[in-house]
């Protein structure tokens, strides 16, 4: 009876030392691939992997601790799971193990549109990187040890996350293009806990048509005025250090160059979907114009009928109208006198959806009643070869030299007018003076008169006596 006993005690302790030694089976791994067809399962094991894990097909690890190392091709090192595979991990370690050359390294569990399911685990030194499929994770302790940036990335996955510990990331949780389903995860130790992030598409069409309009180059800018990295997606909110949720707002400008013009645009606005922003804008180059038109001669306006003399500085002051959202580097107005053109030209640049004044100067070189028309074309920014003209005309007239002999001639002739006048009046005043002594004049020889008389009379009366005497 004893030796049955010693018998059955031994035989128990066999079974124990053999299941002890099953569950602690240890499989060492340059890389461990599952195909598509297979299932395979790992219970109560140790698993040293010096390379990757990888996954397409279904792999279960269970009650089991898994070293990953550097890769061989000293990458950091991944545990993936491909689109057509499928990983469990329960009550299962993953960790590293540090060496001499590289010390402690880091890992990568990725999901690439695969099936993940995580219960009861610790990762440590390592990060979760999900793109696309499903992930069901519940009572996970994940901690980075400060070496990797995120805890959990996930892009497009469908999440439900309960019951987990992120430690020791500068990014705890980072989900963009899907909302994750979280409940009880917490944080320690994380510069910022979580950031919800969605997809930007940007899909400009033309005002008046309605069509895509191709080229433009898209930026994101901080509240800085920094650039940010990529325009792709945008932040809606974000998780701080102390658990408080910060909405953002998202900045973008857009850019197109067709070297004659250019579109610049700016805007902001909350980004809580993903988003196919549309923007449209007024490619109309039809609709610039001319607003008015004014001359000037020299420095002064022209008045209504003046004649203007010749080799006067011209200025025709002209306000050109831009409603489009193109911005013009160069347009060109050019001056043609009675339709020949080359007279005069000059630029501006004009700003989108704004109203310009230049100045185009021409000295008035040719004579006579002119036409003076202003023209520019706008370039059509298809290239279809519907470029539109806009122009205008004024009227001017400049003397020339008929007109200044005939002024001459007037002028001779109201000068000789004038001398012909002043000798009537001289003649005219010295007659009146002539009139005024005549008077005096008579009076003085009839004065004489009488006296020569009586003196003729005296003289007769003594010779009378002279011969009487004798």
């Amino acid at each position: 009876m004893r030796i049955l006993t010693i018998l059955s005690a031994l035989f128990v302790l066999s079974i124990i030392f053999l299941t002890g030694d099953a569950l602690s089976q240890k499989f060492e791994y340059s890389s461990l691939t599952v195909s598509e067809d297979e299932s395979v399962i790992f219970d109560g094991d140790q698993l040293w992997i010096e390379g990757d894990i990888l996954i397409d097909g279904d792999l279960t690890i269970k009650n089991s601790h898994i070293h990953v190392n550097r890769s061989l091709d000293l990458t950091v090192s991944e545990i993936r799971i491909n689109s057509t595979g499928k990983l469990d991990l329960v009550n299962t370690t993953v960790t590293t193990t540090a060496n001499e050359t590289y010390g402690i390294t880091t890992y990568t569990l990725v999901s690439d549109g695969g099936e993940l399911s995580i219960q009861d685990a610790q990762i440590y030194y390592g990060m979760l990187w999900m793109v696309g499929g499903n992930a069901s994770i519940t009572n996970l302790l994940l901690d980075g040890y400060s070496l990797s940036n995120y805890g959990i990335f996930s892009e497009d996955t469908n999440l439900i996350a309960s019951g987990v510990s992120i430690r020791n990331y500068t990014l705890g949780l980072r989900a963009i293009g899907s909302s994750p389903t979280l409940e009880s995860v917490f944080y320690y130790n994380c510069s910022t806990w979580m950031t919800q992030e969605w997809w930007v598409t940007f899909s400009p069409v033309e005002e008046s048509t309605g069509l895509p309009i191709s080229g433009f180059e898209i930026r994101q800018w901080d509240t800085d005025g920094n650039m940010i990295g990529t325009w792709n997606w945008a932040k809606q909110f974000e998780v701080n250090s102390e658990g408080q949720m910060v909405n953002h707002i998202a900045n973008f400008s857009s850019y197109l160059n067709f070297y004659f013009a250019y579109i610049e645009d700016e805007w902001e606005q909350q980004i809580t979907a993903n988003t196919d922003i549309i923007r449209s804008y007024n490619m109309n180059s039809s609709s610039v114009r001319y607003n008015s038109a004014i001359l000037f001669v020299d420095g002064v306006p022209l008045a209504s009928g003046q004649i203007v003399p010749k080799w006067s500085e011209i200025n025709i002051s002209v306000v050109i109208d831009n409603p489009t959202d193109m911005n013009f580097n160069n347009l060109y107005l050019d001056l043609a006198v009675n339709g020949e053109p080359g007279f005069a030209r000059t630029s501006l640049k004009l700003p989108a959806g704004n109203s310009q004044r230049t100045n185009l100067t021409w000295m008035a070189s040719v004579e006579g009643p002119l036409s003076l028309g202003v023209s520019t074309v706008v370039v059509d920014y298809s290239g279809n070869l519907t470029d539109t003209t806009i122009s205008f005309s004024k009227f001017v007239e400049v003397e020339g030299s008929a007109t200044t002999s005939k002024t001459s001639g007037s002028w001779v002739a109201l000068l000789a007018v004038f001398i012909v006048l002043s000798l009537c009046s001289y003649i005219i005043y010295s007659g009146i003076e002539e009139d005024t002594e005549s008077p005096d004049t008579e009076v003085k020889e009839d004065t004489e008169v009488e006296e020569d008389e009586h003196l003729r009379e005296l003289a007769l009366s003594q010779e009378t006596e002279e011969e009487k005497e004798n």
